[in-house]
């Protein structure tokens, strides 16, 4: 995919061009591999891209998924420059352990040539080895436990608070889970926006589609300081703060 569009954007061939495959903490993942990639490198500029289809491989018989997936994608543009206050940070982390929790457990490598006929699974629900599986109580377990922990290490380790961020932005995985960790973690309603209810959870997309969805609109110039949670498929986790101009967010453009 980074190839084809490496292509399709006729960029030139010094170029570094790479796919990262992760999911819904793909979008904090990419920003800190791309910003470690920027420190060590000549390089100026760097092209973050997520995208993801995820009703390719969702059941519409589960009903566990199928209404909660959407389609989105997202382009983050960045520059290196010598402004300290402008400085991104990120903390990351992972837990193997939970890795069935979400899976598409066929049509990688791993499992080849799995049969693709559908069949009721153990929770009633209809769908191939070739689509989304989600256990969602694990999933809520370790939502609601981990990445709140790892929101409050973050603020300690960067000696800020949830006060000094503009608007904190985490993945739209559901409502329910969204509230729960306002509640956690003191964010008040007016700080945290909201997409999942008009486009659904698009995984990598989410973050980024969300900033475009609630301030993609304005024609006001002001630089505001994001704190960003991105968590999921893995399990992997991760918190990224970063200012941006909101001159530089545009709007969401939707097409079928």
């Amino acid at each position: 995919t980074a190839c084809v569009l490496h292509k399709r954007l006729k960029l030139n061939k010094d170029c570094y061009a790479v796919d990262m495959n992760l999911g819904c903490s793909a979008f904090v993942y990419g920003l800190a591999t791309i910003c470690s990639l920027l420190q060590c490198s000549t390089s100026k500029y760097a092209l973050l891209i997520v995208g993801e289809t995820m009703t390719k491989i969702t059941s519409p018989e589960d009903r566990s998924v199928a209404m909660l997936f959407g389609d989105g994608g997202g382009a983050i543009l960045l520059e290196k420059t010598e402004n300290k206050s402008d400085v991104i940070q990120c903390l990351l982390k992972t837990d193997g352990e939970g890795y069935k929790a979400i899976i598409a457990p066929a049509g990688g490598f791993r499992n080849l040539h799995a049969t693709t006929e559908e069949f009721t699974w153990d929770d009633g629900n209809v769908r191939s080895l070739y689509n989304t599986v989600m256990n969602g109580d694990d999933v809520f377990s370790f939502t609601i436990s981990d990445v709140p922990r790892t929101i409050k290490e973050f603020l300690a380790k960067t000696e800020t608070t949830i006060d000094d961020y503009d608007s904190c932005v985490l993945h739209q995985a559901n409502g329910f889970i969204l509230k729960m960790l306002a509640k956690k973690l003191k964010i008040s309603e007016d700080k945290m926006p909201i997409s999942i209810d008009r486009y659904g959870n698009t995984s990598a997309a989410a973050i980024p589609l969300t900033i475009s969805d609630a301030f993609g609109n304005t024609d006001e110039s002001k630089s505001m300081k994001f704190l960003m949670s991105g968590f999921g498929v893995g399990l992997s986790w991760g918190v990224v703060s970063a200012s941006i101009d909101t001159k530089n967010i545009y709007p969401i453009v939707e097409t079928d």
